[in-house]
Parts: structure tokens; sequence; C-alpha cells
């Protein structure tokens, strides 16, 4: 069998090994802004240990490398003129700052969960995007105790309004009415809102409402800023959103899925105001466009590539793009503005830094230097690995090889399979638990299954009516090549994940007991039950149809007589996405079949674990359920 092998090999090193308070004290950036003008760039640093972690704003000058910290809070935007920052601060609510320093002022007072904002172009206004703060949290609502019963309807679903506040005097006036949602939700595809350069309008995306699965129905419309007049500009199906307005205000450019459809990528149009048309420009390619900014006649966007994600230019005249960036470097956080851009840029060996790159003449800066003291850690090898499935299709992963790897010696494996499943794992900078594992001696595996992002449309909807079966076999050929390669000891494998990671998770122990242990985080367990009552049924339908008999086939407690693996079951107790239930029923089953399990609910989390405690008692949990199960310690 052929196996093709791309690798990043990081050169030895005798550090010692960081603590969990070291991964937790790890300096975070975010929140890229370029100064209109292209000369300075602002950006989030986020530091501290984890539980007294704060965020400042810095400015710094692409020239000149110094940066300034002017204020505590978050999603810095620059007036028009450069002289000032907008930015969240407490509450949420919008500050301004000087950008040459000085007291911030509290400029919004909104009653309201301001979701985002952009400055006018003449400088005068900010728009807010908000919704009522009781639907704070489209995603993961956990809910309260409240007087009065409350009432699901379609008609009463949260919707977002865009809001208008006077840049000087801090006046507002609610713009758009709660009959529509400007905006919705945005998980899998990006949305925003546009001024057009004369101040006078808006665009938005006009929705039914604002809950998952709302992109379903978008279409482009505009506001007029003194009246109020609302005007729906396009007419088709499926999901138009994040309109960008044309330098000139002759066009609108706008992201669209083309049908209502959660499993596909999405192409860039272009709305010529004048008559109505539109056209599309991105017709030769093949991958899911992130936010994108339109400077010049270029729009500029990122997508994924692989493992990578890379810079692209859209020429709007030719519909000819080119790659700006290259490498297996993932990209995030970008900016437009003057000809700059700038982003977070970072690999398996080099942690998040600040880059700039200029549109003409490509040259690249990094302006800042954070981290630098993980080079002193034992040294990780990264290796980008493809394989062909049992199929013949080719499946990319990530594998981390343990701290101080020595060829030809087996090592314990842990295979991290990933959510979505339209996810993708990234070559990012290793930390997490992926560091964990790696140095306490284990292998770590990240396979992107078929379904997976950043391959194209073919790959994203090849996991179409066959969840477990492909993306399984995916998974398996990966691992069986590790063996066969002589990394892995077949004897000491786990397999840990969560949401879809925790179904492949769960569907892997029902089909095989070659892994000794694992943890099963805010699974599908029950496709039936699940798709009755999670937030997002329509995904899951344009995945598996609407048969129940199709979903009881790729549920993995039809198989749970098979489940004999050692499993720790996690979940949080305010989950939406994936109920509590899954998890209840999938240890119901290992508890009748007399298999070792356990079942941690921690209380006030949603999908995933965010408070730092809870964060920390769950790696240990993780820890201590491999290293027993699988090592025997």
């Amino acid at each position: 069998m052929r196996w093709i092998l791309a690798f990043v090999m990081l050169g030895c090193a005798f550090g010692a090994s960081p603590t969990l308070d070291d991964l937790d004290s790890l300096d975070s950036l975010g929140g890229v802004a370029v100064r209109p003008d292209g000369k300075r760039v602002a950006y989030t640093l986020t530091s501290g240990r984890r539980g007294a972690r704060s965020t400042d704003i810095q400015v710094i000058a692409i020239a000149r490398g110094a940066a300034q910290a002017l204020a505590k809070g978050g999603s810095p935007a620059w007036s028009p003129d450069g002289e000032t920052l907008a930015y969240f601060g407490a509450g949420r609510q919008v500050f301004t700052v000087s950008a040459a320093g000085g007291n911030p002022r509290k400029l919004s007072d909104l009653d309201a969960y301001i979701d985002r904002f952009q400055w006018s172009p003449d400088g005068k206004t900010i728009a807010l995007l908000a919704r009522p703060r009781n639907a704070a949290s489209l995603t993961f609502l956990v809910t309260q105790q409240a007087p009065t019963p409350t009432v699901v309807d379609h008609n009463n679903l949260p919707r977002n309004s865009l809001w208008l506040v006077d840049a000087q005097t801090g006046k507002t006036r609610r713009l758009t009415d709660d009959t529509f949602s400007v905006g919705g939700y945005e998980q899998w595809f990006a949305d925003g809102f546009s001024w057009a350069p004369d101040s006078k309008t808006i665009a938005f995306s006009k929705r039914p409402h604002a809950k998952a699965g709302s992109h379903l129905d978008g279409e482009i419309a505009t506001v007029d800023v003194a009246s109020g007049e609302v005007k729906v500009l396009t007419n088709r199906p499926g999901f138009d959103g994040f309109p960008v307005y044309s330098p000139d205000g002759r066009s609108i450019v706008f992201n669209s899925t083309e049908r209502r459809d959660w499993v596909t990528v999405s192409h860039l149009y272009r709305l010529h105001l004048a008559t109505g048309e539109s056209e599309k420009l991105t017709t030769a390619f093949d991958r899911k466009l992130q936010e994108f900014f339109v400077d010049g006649e270029n729009a500029i966007f990122l997508a994924p590539d692989g493992v990578a994600t890379q810079i692209y230019a859209l020429d709007l005249r030719t519909k000819q793009s080119r790659q700006l960036t290259s490498g297996p470097k993932v990209r995030s956080s970008l900016s437009v503005a003057g000809g700059t851009l700038a982003y977070l840029e970072q690999s398996a060996d080099e942690p998040p830094q600040l880059v700039t790159l200029e549109l003409k003449g490509g040259s690249q800066k990094t302006l800042t230097d954070l981290n630098r003291h993980t080079a002193a850690w034992p040294k990780v090898e990264t290796r980008v690995l493809r394989w062909p499935s049992f199929d013949g299709m080719e499946i990319e992963g990530i594998l981390h090889l343990p701290a101080g790897y020595r060829e030809g010696q087996r090592y314990p494996l842990v295979v991290i399979p990933h959510g979505g499943p339209h996810a993708v794992q990234t070559d990012t900078f290793v930390t997490g638990e992926r560091r964990v594992f790696a140095d306490r001696g284990w292998a770590v595996f990240r396979p992107n299954f078929r379904g997976s992002g950043g391959y194209g449309e073919r790959f994203l909807r090849a996991n179409l009516l066959g969840f477990g079966l492909g993306d399984y076999q995916d998974v398996m050929t990966g691992v069986d090549m590790l063996i066969e390669k002589g990394i892995v000891d077949s004897e000491k494998m786990a397999i840990v994940g969560a949401s879809y990671g925790g179904y492949m998770t769960s569907w892997t122990i029902s089909q095989t007991d070659r892994f000794k242990a694992a943890v099963a985080g805010a699974a599908i367990t029950n496709v039936a039950s699940f798709i009755r009552s999670t937030d997002v049924p329509d995904r899951f339908q344009d995945y598996l149809g609407k048969d129940p008999r199709l979903w009881d086939r790729h549920s993995p407690l039809h198989y749970a007589s098979n489940m004999v693996t050692p499993t720790l079951i996690w979940h949080g107790d305010g989950d939406i996405r994936v109920p509590l239930m899954q998890s209840r029923e999938l240890y119901t089953a290992l508890r009748d079949n007399g298999t070792p399990t356990e079942f941690v609910i921690y209380h006030g989390e949603a999908h995933g674990v965010s408070r730092p405690e809870h964060v920390r008692d769950l790696m240990e949990r993780k820890i201590a359920w491999l290293d027993h199960w699988v090592l025997g310690k």
C-alpha cells in the first residue's frame, strides 16, 4: 500500500514539559483592525492565567513596530479619519478612545446584547446590530428561573435589529423593527451589514429570525438611514448575506449558498444596483468563503485549504482569483484597509503572531513576538499525512508525535475526531489537549474524514446519508496506516471526541473493540431523539434525510450491545445543540452492558466547557481515564 507523507519536523530540545497552568497562561491575539490609511493596526492582547485574564486593545505602527495599549476591551474599529477607535467595553457597550491615547468614553447604553457595530463612512454615526438580552446566547441558552412560562413559537423567535448611535453625543435611535431579523445565526456562513459610501443606506441580510437555521432564508436588503424604508433587492433560493458595498456605491458584493442547504460551500456574487442583476464572481473557486473585504477592485478573503488557511484576492473585473499566501500555515482574523492586509498567522511549531502583507508588492512583516518561551518546551514533531481510504478516496490528517519520539519505537495513540461534521483539523500551534497528550508520551492523530470542510464541496458532501460509514472507515484506515508504519502500539489506543467528534467516538466503540478507552463529550448517540430535540434539526435532516429508519441505522445506540470499551462521558447541562439526554442514553446503555463508564455533568455549561475550573477538571479526568484503561496506571 502506498502512503503519501508530507511532514514538518521540529528539532530536538530538552526543556521541561509545560504544565496545565503554563498552557492556560499563553498570551492570545484577536480583533485585528487596519487603520484606513494602512499604516497602523489595532488588535487585542489577552494575557494572564486562566480565571484572571484581561484583554487590552493595542495599536502598533507597521513601520516602527512599536505597540501602545489604549484601553481594556475587544473588537476595535477605526473611525474613517483614523483618529478614534470604537470598541466593546464593560457590559458589551460601545466605547470610544482617541488613537493618541486618553480616557475612554462610553458611547452606547443599550439594554440589549450588541453583536457588532460599524462606523458610517462620514464618521458621524455608529450602527449597532443588537438583540434582546434574554436571547444573547442564540446557540446555547441555559434557561433561568422565570415568573412566567416561556412559549416557544416561530413568531416570537429572537430578531436582530439595527440601531444608530451619534458618535459625538451618544444619542441612540432604533432603525429597524422586529418584524424581521437583520442577519441572524452565522455559525456556518459568515454574515454582517455594510454602510453605503454616502452614509445614507445600510445593506444587510433580511431574515425571518435570528435562530440557528435562519440562513436557509436570507435576502439582500437595504434600509434608508433617514426614513427607515426597507427595500429587498434579491429573491433567490437559499441564503444571501454578508453584503459589502463597492467603493463607488454602485454595486454590492455578497455571499450566497445558492440553495437551501447546510451542506454546501458558498460563493461571492455582485449585485448591480442600477439593474438589479446579480452575477457570480467565484465561478472557479471550490472552498467555503469566510469573511471578506472589498478593497478597490479586489475582494480579499480567507478560505480553508486542507489543514491550512490561505488568503485570496479576487479581481472583481476579471473574476480571476490569486492566492496571496502560501505554505502550511493557518491565518485568521483578517482585516484589510489602505492596501494593507493584517491577520494572525500560526503553524504547529509557531504560536500565533500578528502579520501584515502589502497588497501591491507582497511584502510581509511580522509585528509581534509573543509566547517565544514556548521554544524551550520539548519539541513535538507534527506530520501532515495523506492516505487512501477503503474506496480509494484520499484522506488527510495531522499526527503529533510524542515529545522525544524515536523512530522504530511504538507509542500509545489517542485519536481526536473533530466536530461538525463540516469542521476541519488545521495545523495550528500545538497546545491544549494535543500538547498534554504528546508530552505524556502519546501519539495524537487528528483525521479530516470525508465531510470535513477545506477540501471542496464534493468532499464536504461525501458523507451525506452516510454518518458512521465512510467517515469511520477513513479514520480506521488512517489508524491502520500508523500501525503499519511502526508508529503506534495497536494494543494501546484510545479515542476522544466531542460534538460530532463525540458521535464518531460513540459510533467507533459500537463497531470495534480495538480501542482500550474512549471519552465521548456532548455526543450524538440516538439520531432520532437528537433530531427531534436539537436546535438545528434542519442541518442534520440535510445530512440524513427525514426517514426515521435511516436515523436508526446511523445511531450508535442501535448497536449498543457491541459497546465494551471503557468510556468516560461528559456533557453540559445547558446544551441545546446536543441535549443532555443523548449522554444519559449512552450512559444507561453502557451500564446495562456492564461496560466500565463514568458520566460527568458540568452545570451551567452549554455545548462544551468554558469555565476555567471545568476545563481543568475535564482535562485531568481525560488524563486519568486514559492512563488507567490504556496504560494500566
